[in-house]
């Protein structure tokens, strides 16, 4: 007679043949060698890695005359420097702080204005905030693409609006926002993802974890020194997590700032999403001060001075919002 073994396909396929015990303990070392594995993020590399080998779109963003040329509007320096124009009150002047030559003007937005944008945004936000994981990568791979073909563009801009070198730009704000983005796409999902907490051993029976939702709509306010980066900086966090922004730029460098921003835009646009998701605001002061008052903005990112900073954390601590 022969003994027919009445041992599983499992426990027979991981080697545990009839032996019960055998096959928990096997069963249990396939388990967390599988956590192990997810805890090195080896599935999600993989994936990624299949995601950015597919291709994103090419996109063209117009520039102005003024953008694509070394030339200011006036080609010789100009007498004046001022940023208002008694003439022009609604305007920003902007000038080449290397040349003093013009370079042209840009709309001094009101606390209207600034709240009609802050309105768009959180418009568009409500879909954005749908989007998967996958679909915010391809708009920040169309981004990074158009940036590293564009480096002589968008460096030439940034320098003719704070004077600063081609060197300075190239390094401290090319490089670092492609490298933002490539950090973010790498790592942004994994650290947005649920977090799982302990429960302890009297709540045994429960399950607790840390959800990360979007805020809704940020208001970063940026300074002159890097146009091009403390701008972009904020956009690709800020969307990547789910989140519409809206970026309050020094009015020393507002004529870069309508540039930068038809790139995100246009991104946004070339994969069907509503380029209203990322507004750009240029004035004075007053406009600042709405933006950080405005009760559509959740929370708020500020980069500059000590001073600066204490009116914008008295404009939105009476609001509770996180600066």
């Amino acid at each position: 007679t022969t003994e027919e073994s009445c041992a599983s396909p499992w426990a027979t396929a991981i080697g545990g043949g009839g032996d019960p015990l055998t096959t928990v303990l096997l069963t249990l070392c396939v388990v967390l060698l599988y956590m192990k594995l997810a805890d090195w993020n080896v599935f999600h590399q993989i994936l990624l890695l299949l995601e950015f080998a597919w291709p994103v779109p090419k996109m063209d963003v117009i520039m102005t005359k003024a953008e694509l040329e070394d030339d200011g509007v006036d080609a010789e320096p100009s007498k004046t420097t001022e940023l208002k124009d008694p003439d022009r009150p609604g305007f920003i002047q902007c000038y080449d702080p290397s040349t003093k030559q013009r370079l042209g003007e840009v709309v001094a937005m009101t606390p209207k204005d600034v709240h009609e944008a802050c309105v768009r945004a959180a418009e568009a936000q409500k879909e954005w905030a749908t989007t998967t994981f996958a679909q915010r990568r391809r708009v920040l791979r169309t981004i990074q693409k158009y940036i590293v073909a564009h480096v002589e563009d968008i460096c030439r801009v940034a320098c003719r609006d704070s004077g600063k070198t081609k060197v300075d730009a190239l390094l401290g704000e090319v490089l670092t926002t492609c490298e933002k983005i490539r950090t973010i796409n790498a790592n942004g999902e994994l650290w947005l993802r649920p977090s799982y907490r302990s429960t302890g051993p009297v709540m045994v029976h429960k399950t607790a974890y840390v959800e990360y939702v979007p805020l809704g709509v940020l208001a970063a306010i940026a300074p002159w020194n890097y146009p091009f980066h403390n701008l972009m900086n904020h956009i690709i966090s800020g969307i990547f997590a789910g989140n519409a922004v809206v970026g309050k730029v020094s009015e020393h460098t507002s004529w870069s700032a309508e540039y930068f921003s038809r790139i995100v835009q246009k991104a946004l646009m070339v994969h069907g999403h509503n380029p209203e998701l990322c507004q750009t605001i240029t004035g004075f002061g007053d406009a600042g001060a709405a933006l950080v008052a405005d009760p559509l903005v959740s929370k708020i990112i500020f980069t500059g001075s000590p001073g600066v900073g204490a009116k914008v954390m008295a404009g939105g601590g009476p609001l509770f919002k996180t600066v």
